[in-house]
């Protein structure tokens, strides 16, 4: 098999690059700017840039207003981890309301009504292997903490929250340092929420969970705007085969991300495009960069973002009468995370010097048997991970390598991956 190696001085540029943008928040200005540049290197090599301008409203935090977030208890500021993403707004004055503590893993938001509900978020160690299975059952996750799956089911009753009356949400964080909480962006495949929400952790969040039994008033600014008029880009390109261009590969990767690690999977989709194009292969290579990772449910009301591709261009993929057809495709995404270690009891969060642990997926046993063969990162044979058994929405295609769930957009769409 042939192998081509990236230039380091181009990885240490792009992570440069990734570092000088920030965040990159769906619909973000720094969002943009990563896709138009991503945009001007495949139009340099010759490539006809594709754009799909996606609309939505937008929701966001003024990052130039120090006062637009902030929690007050007799007269003690509290420092919010994070906001929950398109929780809701209580407008520049905020809100001084009673807080209300509720317990369960059920919330009676009802006790709340007119207050602001406070209510623990636990994260708590699972077995990975019941949410990811392993083709080589020997090899099987074993137990991790992911503080999404905690902060999505939490943000699964603001809804009711709203309805029962609550002004708004203080989620306390229990089985996470105060390090690893600050500046999470969680959840974000939740609707609009239309009620404040914020995470505390720490001592301030047992401050806060003690106020709250006692009934005392707190004062909660979360002073987020609404754009009706925001838009994102997903752009893609393809590159024609020289035998076989009614069959295609898909090679996938999303732009919006918050850090130099989530997103920087553009990297690879630039590099193998410079290559594809001075070499073309035998099938057309689609190469996508979806918009919309972090805010899904304004893209798609299935799957993950690239569903709104697919939905919007089966053409490309379907293999319907005069369609082309999808035989394969590439996710990439996360390159050289640096594993961190989060021990809630110290309250201390770094790196352990160890590479993170690859998450491979692959979406049948012929692929599973290829990356067990030819990828090598660490030394050892890498551990492949299995998509959930799905049904297809369309006949044919058949599925995709990759690094990471996602993936399972592209095997609901029967392609290989």
């Amino acid at each position: 098999m042939e192998f081509f190696a990236v230039d380091h001085n181009t990885i240490r540029a792009e992570l440069m690059y990734l570092e000088s943008l920030g965040s990159r928040i769906s619909g973000s200005k720094s969002h943009d700017q990563l896709v138009e540049h991503v945009k001007q290197q495949w139009a340099d090599f010759g490539m006809r840039v594709h754009e799909d301008v996606l609309h939505f409203d937008r929701w966001s935090m003024a990052a130039e207003n120090p006062d637009g977030l902030r929690l007050k208890i007799d007269r003690r500021d509290i420092a919010i981890s994070s906001v929950f993403p398109y929780s809701g707004t209580t407008g520049p004055l905020g809100t001084e309301k009673q807080l209300y503590r509720l317990r369960g893993p059920i919330p009676r938001w009802s006790k709340a009504r007119g207050g602001i509900a406070v209510v623990e978020v636990r994260n708590r160690e699972f077995p990975f292997d019941a949410a990811v299975k392993t083709w080589d059952r020997a090899r099987a996750w074993g137990k991790t903490t992911m503080p999404l799956l905690p902060a999505t089911f939490a943000g699964l009753g603001l809804a009711r929250a709203r309805r029962a009356g609550v002004e708004a949400v203080i989620f306390a964080w229990r089985g996470i340092s105060i390090f690893n909480a600050k500046g999470q962006y969680l959840p974000f495949t939740l609707p609009y929420q239309n009620i404040p929400a914020v995470f505390v952790a720490g001592d301030d969040a047992d401050f806060v969970l003690d106020a709250a039994s006692l009934g005392r008033q707190a004062m909660l600014i979360v002073d987020a705007v609404i754009d009706r008029d925001g838009t994102m880009r997903t752009i893609w390109a393809a590159v024609e085969g020289n035998s076989a261009a009614h069959e295609t590969v898909l090679v996938v990767s999303h732009s919006d991300g918050i850090n130099i690690v989530e997103e920087n999977g553009h990297i690879g989709l630039v590099e193998l495009a410079r290559l594809v194009v001075a070499q073309p292969l035998a099938r057309t290579v689609i190469f996508l960069l979806t918009a919309g990772h972090l805010r899904i449910p304004a893209v798609t009301d299935y799957g993950q973002a690239t569903s709104r591709w697919l939905r919007d261009h089966p053409q490309w993929w379907a293999g319907g009468p005069g369609d082309r057809h999808a035989v394969a495709g590439l996710v990439i995404e996360h390159l050289g995370a640096r594993e961190y270690r989060d021990d809630p009891l110290k309250n201390t969060y770094g790196p352990t010097g160890n590479p993170e642990p690859e998450l491979l997926y692959a979406s049948n046993p012929q692929l599973t048997a290829l990356i067990e063969s030819e990828w090598r990162t660490t030394g050892q044979a890498p551990r492949v991970s299995a998509p959930k058994r799905t049904h297809s929405v369309r006949r044919r295609p058949a599925a995709l390598p990759k690094r990471h769930p996602k993936h399972r957009t592209r095997h609901r769409a029967a392609v290989p991956t």
